[in-house]
């Protein structure tokens, strides 16, 4: 694998990109370069793809280094550039060149098969173009700016010591009930002293939001960026549905691992500082790894018993230094993987701190960069920007996949446990998405709504997919909804983690019954970037884009039934312990 971007045949390698000036002289070519031919065209369209994408990972390095420190000056005012001075110059840019494109004779001669979504991307973008809305999305990017810088300058004291969240967050597994409580009145005190500045701040965005969808036509913010995330597909019948799905049998899965895990833990009622005790053995939480060395090295060994080129390419990224996993002040909330669109390469950003949630997270991004790795082949970047749905089927399938291997966890009892919390975070994720979701649509298409109703709402949202087994304080659960970046940084992106769960969990079915065809199957779906529809990317994989009750109920088994085994293991291995004990004791 190349260590550096490809040499560029058209733009200069050493090209400036960080001021629009001198990109100026190449945009006026593409807009006047003329066309001769068919030849003509398609070297035209690889250049406007060049400039595409060396802006693009350009934009991608300003967001990285932010991220990796929101205090440092220096990389906060190379971002604030970017999207000050860089990108909205790209947009009208690129609108002027996708309507020449679109409008262009020559487009009917490329394979219509691969650049299906390439065309429906473009003549989205066209569509909904507004050169006033251009402001306005730049405003909206900085305000999601605040918010990251807001929550990456969060830090507790605990015994004297100062933690980020994420490192605080490790207390809440304690086995000491006081201990957690204590711990978790310290995260949202200092949570709670900033609540009203980050209500503030979505106010100011729902305002932009929906002045933005208004000027392109639109009567809410909820349906123009619904067809601006280019879910073309599908419906937000769909998203109606997996709320339904969640209601109706879910809901009911979530409840019944409440009632086990308050039996478990000997408790009358469950608090939220209960919420992160393992149920299996609240004494020990699960530690897979100390350092960010050990979580890699051991990641390594984990992905290569999976499929040999995976572990290669973590192996790859470790040596160009393109990880950074472990939570340190100053670090945006939160994880990603970020394509690197002109090198083709993967950039991982986490906030690990050693629980068994940072080891999951980070499986789940190396699906992502696995993904990028895949479909770098193709030429041209709107082949290979995938929509939501797709990449999160990647990432989602993964964390499924990855337990079964016992790379980080060798001892049986610590294995099954790991088991269970995973099978146990995808029953607790569906109810929050739906959550979320359903938040967002009723945010959107209610602009006018008050900061009381909008609290009101969230918690009648939150009760209808979670029930109210959890005594939350009221004012914590009103505001729960601010912990979830999405919402600030890329509005109405969540439910796609849903409709991917249950395609990861149809992988993860097929997978359970043959690793080898179903880690091929899932290779070649990932390397078929966007050249495809949804379905047929799913189709790919061995699995189904949209789903039936009656269908899910099958896979719904499935997971009990794996839940019951790892249930009984656990037995098993604890009679075994507790019989053992006598005997050692008289040795």
């Amino acid at each position: 694998m190349p260590t550096a971007r490809p040499a560029r045949t058209w733009l200069p390698n050493t090209l400036p990109l960080t001021e629009w000036e001198t990109i100026v002289p190449y945009a006026e070519e593409l807009r006047t370069m003329p066309w001769r031919s068919f030849a003509d065209f398609y070297e035209w369209l690889k250049r406007l793809n060049e400039l595409e994408a060396a802006l693009h990972e350009e934009a991608a390095w300003s967001f990285i280094r932010f991220t990796q420190n929101t205090q440092d000056l220096e990389s906060r005012r190379a971002y604030e550039n970017y999207i000050q001075h860089i990108q909205p110059y790209l947009n009208e840019l690129r609108y002027h060149l996708y309507k020449r494109y679109w409008e262009s004779p020559w487009r009917a001669l490329l394979p219509q098969e691969d650049f299906l979504n390439f065309n429906r991307i473009v003549q989205n973008y066209l569509a909904l173009y507004r050169p006033e809305n251009i402001p306005l999305e730049t405003k909206a990017e900085l305000l999601a700016k605040s918010y990251n810088e807001i929550i990456g300058s969060l830090t507790v004291e605990i015994d004297g010591k100062t933690f980020t969240l994420p490192q605080a967050s490790l207390f809440l597994e304690s086995a000491e009930r006081k201990r957690r409580e204590e711990v978790w009145e310290k995260i949202q005190t200092v949570r709670a002293a900033h609540a009203n500045e980050i209500e503030e701040l979505f106010e100011e965005l729902l305002a932009v939001r929906t002045q933005i969808s208004h000027n392109a036509g639109f009567d809410n913010y909820y349906d123009f960026r619904f067809r601006q995330l280019g879910r073309f597909d599908w419906t937000v019948e769909l998203c109606h549905n997996f709320h339904a799905l969640v209601e109706r049998f879910v809901r009911r899965l979530y409840l019944r691992l409440l009632r086990y895990k308050c039996n478990r833990l000997g408790l009358e009622a469950l608090y939220p500082w209960d919420l992160a005790v393992d149920p299996c053995d609240h004494h020990q939480p699960l530690r897979p790894f100390q350092t960010e060395e050990e979580l890699i090295e051991k990641g390594i060994a984990l992905f290569r018993q999976i499929h040999p080129r995976i572990g290669e390419m973590v192996v790859f990224l470790r040596d160009i230094g393109h990880l950074d996993l472990f939570s340190r002040p100053g670090k945006a909330p939160g994880g990603y993987n970020y394509s690197l669109q002109e090198s083709g390469l993967p950039f991982i950003f986490m906030n690990a701190a050693g629980s068994h949630t940072d080891l999951v997270t980070f499986v789940h991004e190396v699906g992502h960069a696995v993904h990028t790795f895949q479909s770098r082949h193709l030429t041209f970047l709107l082949q290979r920007e995938y929509p939501a749905e797709v990449a999160e089927l990647a990432s989602m399938s993964m964390e499924l996949i990855a337990l079964y291997p016992s790379v980080f966890y060798t001892n049986p009892q610590d294995q099954a446990r790991a088991w269970f919390h995973q099978i146990s975070r995808v029953i607790t994720l569906l109810p929050w998405i739906a959550t979320v979701d359903a938040f967002q649509e009723w945010v959107y298409r209610n602009p006018q709504h008050s900061r009381a109703e909008r609290h009101r709402t969230w918690v009648a949202l939150y009760r209808r997919f979670h029930g109210d087994l959890v005594q939350w304080p009221a004012s914590t659960l009103e505001t729960l909804w601010h912990k979830q970046l999405h919402l600030f940084e890329v509005p109405l992106y969540y439910i796609e983690y849903g409709l991917a769960q249950i395609g990861a969990l149809q992988i993860w079915q097929h997978y359970d019954a043959n690793p080898q065809a179903t880690i091929e199957k899932y290779l070649y779906a990932l390397s078929l970037g966007y050249t495809r529809t949804v379905p047929e990317i799913y189709q790919a994989a061995g699995v189904k884009f949209f789903f039936e009750a009656e269908e899910l109920e099958g896979l719904f088994r499935f997971i009990l039934s794996h839940l019951r085994k790892i249930r009984d293991r656990l037995r098993l291995i604890e009679a075994a312990g507790s019989s053992e004990t006598p005997q050692a004791s008289t040795r």
